[in-house]
């Protein structure tokens, strides 16, 4: 269950990342740029949401209800699950929050690593799906070639 969580993670992070980057290029400061994605989330069918979404939308809930920035929320939702990337994505934005440092260069950057670890879990899967496939052609393989012989073994006899 927390390997299925962690890749939800990491597979949906990289499109939070980059609506956080077009939402902030357009004009919105950080955290009202968060609470847009997060009303974008609410929106999506129960279906299409994922751990990551349902945390989005309850981190900006907790927000507004508590007075608190949704980049707070975001770090402790981080720091709670404690997978790399979105720790790394985090601290970017906690960093901002605090420090003012330039924000949209080392999103970019950590957006562009992001998608290249998605496209790397993806041919993981691929791969493993393929594992899993070999299996059921061997036995194929093996039931033709003796279908094949079988009338020519009861020939020889």
């Amino acid at each position: 269950m927390t390997e299925e969580r962690n890749e939800e993670v990491i597979m949906a992070l990289p499109g939070f990342i980059n609506q956080l980057l077009l939402l902030m290029d357009s004009g919105l400061i950080l955290s009202d740029a968060f609470r847009n994605i997060a009303e974008e989330y609410k929106r999506l069918p129960e279906r299409d949401r994922n751990y990551f979404t349902d945390n989005i939308i309850v981190i900006a809930k907790e927000a507004e209800r508590t007075g608190m920035g949704p980049i707070n929320g975001f770090y402790r939702f981080a720091m709670g699950l404690n997978i790399r990337e979105l720790t790394k994505t985090a601290n970017y934005l906690y960093e901002n929050k605090n420090r003012g440092t330039e924000l949209w260069d080392s999103l970019s950057e950590l957006a562009a690593d992001l998608w290249e670890e998605r496209k790397r879990l993806c041919l993981v899967k691929i791969r493993r799906s393929e594992l899993k496939m070999s299996f059921p052609l061997a036995v194929m393989l093996i039931s033709l070639i003796l279908m094949t012989s079988a009338p020519a073994l009861m020939q020889i006899t």
